[in-house]
């Protein structure tokens, strides 16, 4: 069987979706994912096979911005339909322009995509594919109105008018913990249950420090994750507070960044570009970043709790998801000091609630159907 997993060319966007490829490739389907060009260096970077179709993240990005050049012009309550339209939704039709023809002539049995991903839905409906929708974890429940609301357009323009009804009726993987949110992209009603993991760890991948020497029992993990690592004033104030603490800072400064461009750090605080979460954090005992919907997750499936610093996109909704949970405490940019760092990671460490939460969310993950299942059901039904 043919499996075309088409996804939006971001790092947070396509780990989600590993579960599910690995267990069409274990049970000997031949998977493609096709994507701009930084999905297509993850992808590859991971061994799958990949079909490099554009726009890129940054050719998306930079679109976006000739178009819309102030954002803070555009009245507050149309922000969020406004990027997403004018990025996801954009990007669609040139993704759409290449994908489509190249489909048709693959011919895929099964189409994979999330919902930040129209083009893929076209190629499902053009095809007569079995279509699945992937969640990415936390959303607000009305995403759905924001990433969809571009694909009566692009339908009519591939002449699948009835896509934008019907895809609603396509199986949605929900890799949500229900005790985190219940009613993520609540706009598709045939949902199911995917158990989400923290990610993968390739052949000879390892973590870039030595922990063995650390001095302290505890350790956090501090991230901007890999879309706003650029933030580095929003480093170095969590770096102020946390590294004073007793209790060792591990950092990720971004893929491909500079880690000295923070300076001579104490003994307790380790700093590289990039580690694997499925690594790294087994060794935390909570997390402190942006607030991405992946990066919520991943602690959770190794019961950490968190404070999130959010700085933009879905965060703000994600930093109140996961606060309504109790498995969080926030900070938003105008409390953002070192001695509220301080504050905060002394407190996300001791108040046990926190952690007895995370840890209950945990379990519930674990119940949750493992992909080479979900995928079984979804081929048998």
């Amino acid at each position: 069987m043919r499996v075309l997993v088409s996804t939006w060319p971001a790092h947070g966007h396509l780990l989600p979706l590993l579960p599910l490829i690995r267990a069409a490739q274990r049970a000997g389907h031949d998977v493609v994912v096709a994507s701009g060009a930084e999905g297509v260096a993850e992808a590859s970077r991971r061994g799958l096979p990949t079909w490099d179709i554009g726009p890129s993240r940054a050719e998306a990005d930079a679109a976006f911005r000739a178009r819309v050049p102030d954002l803070t012009a555009v009245p507050p309550e149309h922000r969020m339909t406004t990027v997403v339209g004018g990025i996801f939704g954009a990007a669609a039709f040139a993704r759409a322009a290449k994908l489509v023809p190249r489909a048709e002539q693959w011919k895929p049995d099964l189409v994979v995509h999330p919902i930040t991903e129209l083009a893929g839905a076209v190629v499902a409906a053009r095809t007569g594919a079995r279509h699945v929708v992937h969640g990415l974890g936390p959303l607000p429940a009305e995403a759905w109105d924001w990433f969809g609301a571009r694909l009566g357009d692009l339908s009519g323009e591939w002449e699948v008018p009835d896509l934008p009804a019907t895809i609603l009726d396509t199986p949605y993987l929900d890799n949500c913990p229900p005790a985190l949110q219940a009613d993520a992209v609540r706009a598709f009603r045939n949902r199911r249950p995917l158990r989400p993991t923290s990610g993968e760890v390739l052949p000879g991948e390892h973590l870039p420090w030595d922990l063995d020497d650390l001095p302290y029992q505890r350790s956090v993990h501090l991230t901007l994750g890999t879309l706003f690592f650029g933030a580095t004033d929003v480093f170095r104030t969590a770096l102020a507070g946390l590294r004073g603490l007793p209790l060792n800072v591990l950092v990720t400064a971004g893929p491909g960044s500079d880690p000295q461009r923070f300076g001579a750090q104490p003994a307790n605080v380790r700093i590289a570009d990039f580690a694997p979460h499925a690594l790294l954090l087994p060794r935390c005992a909570g997390l402190v970043t942006q607030g991405g919907a992946g990066t919520i997750v991943a602690a959770l499936c190794h019961g950490l709790p968190h404070l999130i610093l959010p700085q933009g996109a879905d965060q703000f909704a994600n930093s109140a998801t996961a606060v309504r949970a109790g498995v969080a405490l926030a900070l938003p940019p105008a409390e953002l000091n070192p001695a509220a760092v301080a504050h905060a990671a002394t407190k996300l460490l001791e108040d046990s609630a926190l952690t007895r939460t995370a840890r209950t969310i945990q379990a519930e993950i674990d119940t949750m159907p493992a992909a080479d299942e979900v995928l079984g059901a979804l081929l048998a039904g």
